[in-house]
């Protein structure tokens, strides 16, 4: 894992509470010193994976601490040169088995902020949208792969079905309502371009390309299922996203942009069914995102916010385990 610098700035005489605070962390370097308006900094140097218990900790003390701030900060590089050293996790007492062992990943609040600020509906998102559905529709009609993986690698619809499938894990309703907004205008904007385009060009159920996103099969679900993973992968591990986009995309974009175009030509049994495909690879990348989520330990840190959490994610569950056995039962 990468290293972070955590800054955190508050009133001069409280830099000792939190050297307190954090006395039993593992960190690789511990800086203070004195800046203007009687203010102290202090700046610490440790693993990503040991950022988000040192933020659970600060974070209750430094809300109730007029002017103080913390902020997180990557490090891509450093003089001389930091060799990663395996360090044993600390476990302290009381502390819950759940929490004990840390898994690879970045922590919960920069997951967050990675996610919540790539949700907004801008010029951008929607410009993405149409051009990744325009390049999928023509890859489409003409049955050629090369251009289909083109529209795939924009993936556009990744990042709003990572966030709603997040919020349901913090039970955020704020987040899952940004995230749903953000995939249903995707998905409405790419459907209408592939009707457009359907009522322009020529389209031939026969192209295989096409043929393949009319039908629904199992494994069908497990490539979402095994997208959704990965997609979630991705992010908790703070990696490039590009491949892994796309192998979510192969699972949301082609069956909607294909849906469009058999609307648009007028065959809408067969539009139908490319929809049907669409809904089921949801289904499934949501399913498997609140899974990853939850086996990486995503959780919020208080007792209170887990608790309304848990509830969140076991209704999200159970509503799109429900749905997935009717696609089920659909296929037997």
């Amino acid at each position: 894992m990468s290293q972070r610098l955590i800054e955190i700035v508050l009133p001069e005489g409280r830099g000792d509470d939190v050297a307190e605070l954090l006395l039993e962390q593992n960190f690789e370097h511990y800086w203070r010193n004195t800046i203007d308006d009687n203010q102290a900094r202090i700046r610490i140097v440790l693993e990503s994976s040991e950022v988000e218990t040192v933020f659970d900790i600060l974070e209750p003390y430094l809300e109730n601490l007029p002017g103080a701030t913390a902020f997180l900060l990557h490090i891509e590089a450093s003089i001389p040169r930091v060799t990663p050293v395996d360090v044993e996790p600390v476990e302290h007492e009381g502390e819950d088995e759940e929490n004990s062992n840390k898994p690879g990943r970045i922590s919960r609040h920069e997951l967050y902020d990675d996610i919540a600020a790539n949700t907004l509906i801008n010029t951008t998102y929607l410009t993405m949208v149409i051009l990744s559905a325009v390049i999928a529709a023509i890859g489409l009609v003409r049955n050629d792969m090369a251009i289909i993986i083109g529209a795939m690698v924009l993936a556009p619809l990744l990042i709003p079905n990572v966030a709603f499938a997040l919020a349901n894990t913090l039970g955020d309703t704020k987040l899952a309502a940004k995230g749903a907004k953000t995939a249903g205008l995707g998905f409405l904007l790419a459907c209408i371009i592939g009707i457009v385009l359907g009522a322009v060009f020529t389209v031939d159920p026969a192209t295989p390309s096409i043929v393949s996103r009319t039908q629904l099969h199992w494994s069908d679900l497990v490539l979402a299922l095994a997208s959704g993973a990965a997609g979630v992968l991705a992010f908790t591990s703070g990696g490039q996203l590009s491949l892994i986009g796309v192998m979510v995309a192969v699972a949301l974009m082609p069956p909607l942009v294909t849906a469009g175009l058999l609307f648009g030509s007028g065959m809408f049994q067969l539009g139908t069914k490319a929809l049907e495909l669409a809904l089921a690879n949801v289904i499934c990348v949501n399913l498997a995102g609140i899974v990853t989520f939850s086996l990486q330990g995503i959780r919020p840190g208080t007792w209170w916010e887990k608790s309304k959490a848990s509830r969140a994610k076991k209704k999200a569950l159970f509503i799109w385990i429900i749905l997935l056995a009717i696609l089920t039962y659909i296929l037997l």
